[in-house]
């Protein structure tokens, strides 16, 4: 059920997503109805909604389906974005629902008060009173942005988004408010940052303080990721920048995607032996991969990029590939959203994740990422973990 004013925003972001989850770059695809039913329930479309949604892309050109498979025509993860956009305008959206998505994109500029920005945006789409009420409701209860309850009286708004731009200067102003003591540590953590892009939460939380922690990761001065694989859950720390300045994009599923790419690919570093399929040159492996080559085989495949498997990042394949010792089979692996590898690629090759970096990752195949902006949310939206027979009869269909 849609939240109340906002059916625009819900068909528009989850055609959007579907789109996203089916689409590859640079090329046509064809997936069957079995893989798009898998790819849809990793995105949070449940079965009933998949045709409806489908229906709105066929309107639009971007998608053309069977009872047997789905064709994605020319679209990419790059351009699903404008396409979700042109989809939004078409539904007709309220006063309501552009009032705020305004919001969130000014909260991701700078926190505003409550009372303030409410006001202003009540004025510009003529919302009345119960309509400004609804707006901060809403935006709370939906996630357009996050609340920070300084007093009874006072509230600021603001977003995610709010440290990947402009980085110095917010932490300046973020210094001047603490003390000399508490400065000092946070330059520290923002030291180890530039070194390394990854820190694992532990050593963050013992230099900061349980406190200081507290305050700056409520704010959005550092992501917290949590990735959990079959032994536990593993939070590290990063900078909201330290991806995202390679595209102007402020959507947060590409970085999180190239996050749980980098690291699967731990594993493999780290942890893998040379029989299994040890990743000895990682940015060779990379390069391979978005110039839309095969990798492999290796039996690491077949396990450790699990995840990317659900989100259609890469395509895994029992097949025969060309390799350095000669022509083998077994588990090889494609990329299927180019601009995922490219990202990682970069920020490998600009010392923003190295390869020592990568070791304070979880050392076990990646099956669940928990995005920064659900761990800074006091309710967390917990994906229910599939036993192995279900996931394995999913990752089946995925590799037909």
């Amino acid at each position: 059920m849609s939240p109340q004013g906002f059916s625009s925003t819900e068909t528009a972001g989850k055609a959007g997503t579907l789109l996203s989850a089916l689409s590859a770059s640079h090329e046509e695809s064809k997936l069957p109805f079995d893989r798009v039913d898998v790819l849809a329930r990793a995105s949070n479309i449940n079965r009933l909604e998949i045709k409806p949604l489908l229906e709105i892309l066929r309107s639009r050109d971007l998608v053309d389906f069977s009872s047997k498979e789905v064709a994605v025509l020319g679209v990419t993860s790059t351009t699903a974005l404008q396409h979700t956009s042109d989809i939004f305008d078409v539904e007709e959206p309220s006063g309501l629902e552009q009032a705020s998505l305004e919001l969130a994109e000014l909260a991701s500029e700078k926190p505003y008060e409550k009372e303030e920005i409410i006001e202003i945006l009540g004025d510009e789409h003529h919302l009345d009173g119960d309509d400004k009420k609804q707006l901060f409701k809403s935006a709370e209860d939906i996630g357009f942005v996050e609340v920070e309850h300084v007093d009874s009286k006072y509230t600021l708004l603001f977003n995610g988004n709010l440290f990947k731009k402009d980085e110095t200067a917010k932490i300046n102003k973020i210094l001047e408010s603490l003390s000399s003591a508490e400065q000092s540590k946070l330059i520290e953590v923002n030291c180890m940052l530039d070194k390394n892009a990854c820190i694992e939460q532990e050593v963050v939380e013992n230099i900061l303080g349980r406190a200081l922690f507290s305050k700056v990761m409520s704010v959005g001065v550092y992501d917290l990721n949590v990735v959990s694989n079959e032994k536990e859950d593993s939070g590290y720390i990063t900078k909201p920048s330290a991806f995202s300045k390679y595209s102007t994009s402020n959507v947060e599923d590409a970085f999180d995607l190239v996050k749980a790419f980098v690291s699967s690919l731990t594993y493999g570093m780290t942890k893998s032996s040379h029989a299994r399929g040890q990743i000895t040159m990682v940015e060779k492996l990379l390069q391979k991969l978005v110039d839309g080559k095969y990798v492999g085989p290796a039996h690491a495949i077949a396990s450790d990029y699990k995840i990317l498997e659900y989100k259609n990042v890469v395509k895994i394949d029992e097949r025969w590939n060309d390799t350095f010792y000669g022509r083998r089979y077994g588990y090889c692996m494609r990329l299927l959203k180019t601009e995922v590898g490219e990202l990682a690629l970069q920020a490998i090759r600009n010392c923003d994740v190295s390869a020592e970096s990568l070791e304070n990752f979880p050392s076990a195949s990646i099956t669940k990422y928990l995005s920064p902006e659900i761990n800074r949310t006091t309710i967390r939206k917990k994906q229910i973990r599939d036993n192995k027979k279900s996931t394995n009869d999913m990752l089946m269909i995925l590799r037909q």
